[in-house]
């Protein structure tokens, strides 16, 4: 859920004001990939297998094998069998390729939409090459050091052969210099290398720009927005706008930039309110504003770990963390530093491993009395409490009987970059076009 206080949003409050404002929410997920994936199906994503055992939480790469498999149900394909024009426009991060660049496999148009428009990635720090960067800081320090072994064991060669101290042929001197030296150029190429792998925009099966021009995508978006509507407006359509925002990298036009009373972060929460309010004023010119049911919502919360130095990027996700009355914790993070309320040392909190606490007996919360769970309740302070847990308890062992195994998306063979799979509009590596005009 977003919460806009002191933000300029008048079109997402009027949303509020005149619909119906839902009080009680829950995302299946805390990152992107696996809450899509159950908001598409309504399904928790570990039974689809958007999930990992190894500690990947979402989709690392355009380029890898990983997405949400075609069998599953999504509202797409319930809408289109009954007759719908079915649109996704803006992110999908829900998978792309199998076997080859061009399988499409996991595409939306295999989900049950008709059209689509967008990234099939996610916009990243990296995307604009951001101090806060989700690989290409991690990728440039693994390259760096083998670069340096790789140098000084050709440094060694070549000291033992010159002093006869090492009896060694030139090959292995000469190898080794030059697995350095493509070492050291990956380093410096691997930034721009990701920006043209994981920052560009498709329509359907064509990519049509690679990489992205920022300031041009959100006129894009709502372009392609209005040209779904004004097609479709005489039949029934589902068109699902995928903001870009509010993520890092925080892009923002230069008309936002600077307007708000927060930060870059504002700015960025106030031109998606902006373009909320050109969707409605699109629906209210094509005569669809009484006929068409919007519902706005968020996949997860803030980012709280998108923090530099005493800038916030990542949002705040405020004392509402949603879900019911009752709130059991079994696991939960070790927050770093002790005492914060975010995993600051890392990107992203675990959910298994050696970074969490396992709790027995349970935290148990009452949300309607202690929104920020500060208070943990006890046998001794909460009259219930035996038998909260007990049908919670339940509730879990009911679950997890009716999980069967599947095939795990985020696992490492399904999240790692493969050259064969990524998507290109050129020769590769040669991936560079334009095929958009400017938008109006």
């Amino acid at each position: 859920m977003l919460h806009l206080h002191h933000s300029w949003t008048p079109n997402i409050d009027r949303l509020a004001e005149d619909g119906v404002k839902l009080t009680q929410h829950i995302s299946a997920a805390s990152l992107c990939t696996p809450s899509r994936a159950a908001f598409l199906t309504g399904r928790y994503p570990v039974r689809s297998g958007m999930v990992s055992s190894i500690g990947y939480r979402v989709l690392q790469w355009t380029g890898a094998s990983g997405g949400l498999p075609t069998n599953e149900t999504t509202f797409a394909k319930i809408l289109k069998e009954k007759g719908y024009a079915t649109g996704l426009i803006g992110k999908w991060h829900l998978g792309l390729n199998c076997e080859s660049a061009s399988d499409h496999c996991h595409h939306p148009l295999h989900h049950g939409f008709d059209h689509f428009y967008g990234m099939p990635f996610s916009l990243m720090g990296d995307c604009a090459r951001w101090e806060l960067s989700e690989k290409r800081v991690n990728l440039e320090q693994k390259l760096n050091f083998l670069f340096q072994v790789l140098a000084l064991v050709a440094l060694t060669l070549v000291a033992g052969k010159l002093t006869h101290l090492i009896p060694v042929s030139w090959m292995p001197v000469i190898w080794s210099a030059l697995s350095a030296v493509l070492l050291l150029a990956s380093s410096y190429f691997v930034g721009a290398l990701i920006v043209h792998a994981d920052c560009f925009l498709m329509r359907n099966h064509t990519i049509t720009e690679q990489p992205m021009c920022f300031q041009r995508t959100t006129p894009l978006i709502l372009q392609e927005v209005a040209s779904f509507l004004k097609r479709n407006k005489h039949g029934p359509f589902l068109l699902f706008v995928s903001f870009l925002h509010v993520h890092i990298p925080l892009i923002t036009m230069e008309n936002f930039l600077g307007k708000s009373l927060h930060g870059l972060y504002g700015d960025n929460v106030e031109e998606m309110d902006w373009m909320v309010g050109r969707i409605l004023d699109t629906l209210d010119v094509e005569g669809l504003s009484n006929s068409t049911l919007i519902y706005f919502t968020s996949d997860h919360g803030g980012s709280l770990e998108n923090q530099l130095g005493n800038t916030q990027y990542g949002g705040w996700n405020g004392i509402y963390k949603g879900g019911t009355m009752w709130k059991v914790h079994f696991v939960t993070p070790v927050f770093q530093p002790e005492g914060a309320g975010a995993c600051y040392g890392r990107k992203v909190c675990p959910c298994f491993g050696e970074k969490v606490v396992h709790h027995d007996p349970p935290l148990l919360f009452d949300l309607s009395r202690d929104p920020s769970e500060t208070h943990i309740l006890t046998p001794a302070s909460e009259p219930v409490f035996y038998q909260v847990m007990e049908r919670v308890q339940q509730a879990v062992w009911e679950h997890q009987r009716t999980l069967s195994p599947v095939p795990l998306q985020l696992d490492r063979l399904g999240n790692i970059w493969r050259p064969w799979l990524q998507p290109c509009c050129g020769p590769f590596p040669l991936c560079w076009c334009l095929r958009e005009d400017d938008p109006q």
